[in-house]
């Protein structure tokens, strides 16, 4: 199944969520381990650095070379063809305050968005032009989204504004109308 450039992993429209559940909720769980980002995002957030240092807590590292990998890699996932990783300081991002709230969407302002694509899109993700739900942190059952064997949420119900963000909004109808169409291996 193809969602525009996207093929979508099968297991992403069958994951099942626990009532109540809801990524709005979270608490940086899924931040401590920081995130890819594309070299363009990154230059974005160097170039605002006094806006996301006056968001940061005192403890948090403010010299710009401590923020990101010093080397990008070759991905196909982001528009420059290339990515960087946020840097972990004491177990969690260095962009995750003390509260578990990113200073990056605290410094953004009105048109000037500094989280990072993926930090937006999560639990969903693409790997490798796959669109699917986050390997690493969500299958390990973070709080604010862990899955549940045979809960009544499904993926559009939980992670429906990161399906739009990916997608945007045409995108996620026609992923819904698609999964409609699709017989569940759960139900064969």
């Amino acid at each position: 199944m193809k969602v525009g450039r996207l093929s979508v992993d099968a297991a992403m429209l069958e994951a099942r969520f626990a009532a109540g559940c809801n990524t709005g909720r979270c608490r940086g769980a899924c931040c401590r381990s920081g995130v890819w980002l594309d070299v363009g995002e990154r230059e974005r957030v160097l170039a605002h650095a006094g806006l996301v240092r006056d968001a940061m807590d005192p403890d948090q590292p403010r010299d710009t070379r401590r923020w990101f990998s010093r080397r990008s890699v070759a991905d196909a996932d982001f528009p420059s063809g290339r990515a960087v990783h946020t840097r972990v300081k004491d177990g969690r991002c260095v962009f995750l305050n003390g509260e578990g709230r990113c200073v990056l969407q605290k410094a953004a302002r009105p048109g000037l968005p500094l989280k990072p694509f993926f930090c937006t899109a999560f639990p969903v993700t693409i790997a490798h032009g796959v669109l699917m739900l986050d390997d690493e942190d969500y299958r390990a059952g973070q709080p604010c989204c862990a899955a549940t064997k045979g809960g009544p949420l499904t993926v559009f119900d939980t992670c429906g504004a990161e399906l739009r963000h990916v997608l945007g909004a045409a995108g996620a109808s026609r992923l819904r109308a698609l999964a409609a169409r699709t017989p569940s291996r759960a139900r064969r």
